[in-house]
């Protein structure tokens, strides 16, 4: 079962998770790792506030809840990569 100890969930809101302590989603995360093709250590050098271990939890979400990616996702292109990544790892353990 995935960890996801670096995310902020508010089930009050319709948006997707935030990383701890910032007001960047998860998706937002996601995207910029398959749309821009930034490493996780990129990104994570990117912003002040993120840790590698808080943005490889957003892309390991992302990857084992594609139903929120297709809710959040501002491009087709993040919608179908989550479905493929997440058909490849087989059923969600969260």
């Amino acid at each position: 079962m995935a960890v996801f100890d670096k995310l902020q969930f508010d089930e009050s809101l319709e948006e997707s998770p935030l990383i701890e302590d910032s007001r960047i989603s998860v998706i937002q995360i996601y995207e910029m790792h398959v749309l821009r093709g930034l490493t996780t250590q990129e990104i994570a050098g990117k912003y002040e506030a993120l840790d590698l271990e808080a943005v490889k939890q957003a892309v390991k979400y992302c990857i084992s809840h594609p139903d929120e990616v297709r809710r959040q996702a501002t491009s087709p292109l993040t919608v179908e990569i989550a479905e493929r990544q997440s058909r490849s790892q087989g059923p969600a353990s969260a």
